[in-house]
């Protein structure tokens, strides 16, 4: 079965900060010492990445006037601006309908561009236009085609996580980093898309609760915590955590989807109540909900179950990328889905089934034979997913930024080998209400507060 790739974002846009006079100078791969991204093979291709900026030369200006100016252009690397970026958000939000607009997930993530192109020795240089943007003619002109790149180097985790601790950010699961696997499929005639959130197979044996990540020690605190907790603030954890940061750090701990107890249904929806009465303005002192016992944990039946999440109808409806002259640049992506696990057909289970019986030494799922019907286009093995957040003062008011580093392994399409690698995801926490509501604006002020944020921890 032949399968053809994704479609691209509706809304894609790509702004640069170059002084006027200024010219992109690449280099190949090789040559690039201070690289922080991993790249992909390019099949034969070479591969360059950014240099520096440089002046222009006479030749330069000339050949600047010989490409077009075809601002209307959705490919064009335009020069920054905070009225620009609104007009793309406000697009994106245009194609988005009342349920999308509760439930869209807000991302940025720091990669940096790779150029594709003929394996030749030397560099290349992207000549702006007499605007000072640069058209899609500007690449053809040295065969050159970007591709952004937020697979991040190993080494850069220390250094992230040292700078996070310097500048007041609080690690939610210290103790019980997420371990998760992602497998991005296509099936069925339609070629529909899946995103699938895998566990441990509750088909494997039975299990001990020493072997349960989703049963640690400070899981099961958590649960009996809640289950003794009389007043909302007890629940929340006796703490002078803003409510939104204290209820995110106990779901990390508490949701059935990440502990395995028998009393965490229970649990969270008693945290939930608390919350809810706690943002209401309630006292304090305020009943908490009544669960009843905790529940007995039963030996060595503890079988996680293997599928998580299943996302669906999935698309990208804005990719906005700021190109700069830093170590790393950053993407912007607004993307809705509706959950629904119940569209994964039996044949997807398994397929998935045989692949994850058969995975490697590591836990790594193998890829299905060409004959399954399936298409992997990624495999994401997470080993370690750590959430930081840090409020912080925007012009709208305080908001709670999180920052999601995942350290883990990774197959793109009929990549044999896995490649180890971090990604680095940021995002303002809201409530369904809130992203409703939010506009264009308020978001551009997110987008460019989250910058600020990574700017300062990476040159910290």
């Amino acid at each position: 079965m032949m399968f053809t790739k994704a479609p691209k974002p509706p809304v894609t846009q790509i702004f640069i900060e170059i002084k006027e006079n200024m010219k992109i100078c690449l280099k190949p791969k090789s040559e690039v010492q201070n690289s922080k991204i991993i790249t992909r093979d390019a099949r034969g291709k070479g591969i360059f990445l950014f240099s520096k900026y440089e002046c222009l030369g006479l030749e330069d200006g000339l050949s600047s006037l010989q490409i077009t100016n075809d601002h209307a252009n959705k490919m064009d690397w335009l020069q920054f601006s905070e009225r620009d970026l609104i007009d793309s958000l406000n697009k994106s939000f245009s194609k988005m309908n009342k349920e999308e607009r509760k439930a869209f997930d807000f991302n940025m993530t720091p990669g940096k561009f790779t150029f594709i192109g003929n394996n030749e020795r030397g560099g290349k240089q992207i000549i702006p236009n007499r605007c000072g943007n640069i058209a899609k003619e500007a690449f053809k002109a040295i065969n050159v085609a970007p591709v952004y790149s937020n697979a991040l180097k190993k080494s850069l985790y220390p250094e992230v996580t040292k700078n996070l601790q310097l500048l007041g950010f609080s690690n939610l699961n210290s103790g019980s980093p997420e371990q998760f696997t992602i497998v991005h499929l296509l099936a069925g005639d339609n070629q529909e898309r899946f995103s699938v959130v895998l566990a441990l197979d509750e088909n494997l044996e039975e299990l001990s609760e020493k072997s349960d990540s989703r049963l640690s020690d400070e899981k099961k605190k958590a649960i009996e915590n809640v289950f003794k907790a009389k007043t909302i603030i007890e629940v929340m954890g006796n703490t002078h955590m803003y409510p939104k940061i204290a209820f995110h750090k106990l779901s990390l701990l508490l949701h059935p989807d990440k502990n395995s107890h028998p009393g965490s249904t229970d649990a969270f929806k008693k945290l939930q109540h608390a919350y809810q009465e706690m943002t209401a303005g309630k006292s304090h002192s305020t009943k908490a909900l009544n669960i009843g016992k905790v529940p007995d944990i039963k030996a060595n039946v503890i079988r996680p179950p293997k599928v998580i999440s299943v996302k669906v109808q999935k698309r990208k409806v804005a990719n906005i990328t700021f190109f700069t002259s830093n170590i790393l640049d950053m993407r912007m992506a607004l993307t809705t889905f509706k959950e629904d696990p119940n569209k994964l057909t039996n044949h997807v289970k398994d397929v998935l089934n045989e692949c994850w019986g058969k995975r490697d030494a590591e836990g790594g799922i193998l890829t299905p034979d060409g004959k399954s019907g399936i298409y992997i286009q990624c495999l994401k093995q997470v080993t370690a997913g750590h959430i930081w957040v840090k409020p912080i003062e925007t012009k709208y008011g305080e908001a709670i930024l999180e920052l999601k580093i995942k350290e883990m392994r990774e197959k793109v399409e009929n990549q044999k080998d896995w490649q180890e690698c971090v990604e680095i995801d940021m995002t303002i926490i809201m409530e369904e209400n809130e992203k409703e509501r939010l506009e264009a604006e308020k978001l551009a002020s997110y987008i460019l507060e989250i910058r600020q944020v990574w700017d300062t921890l990476v040159n910290q």
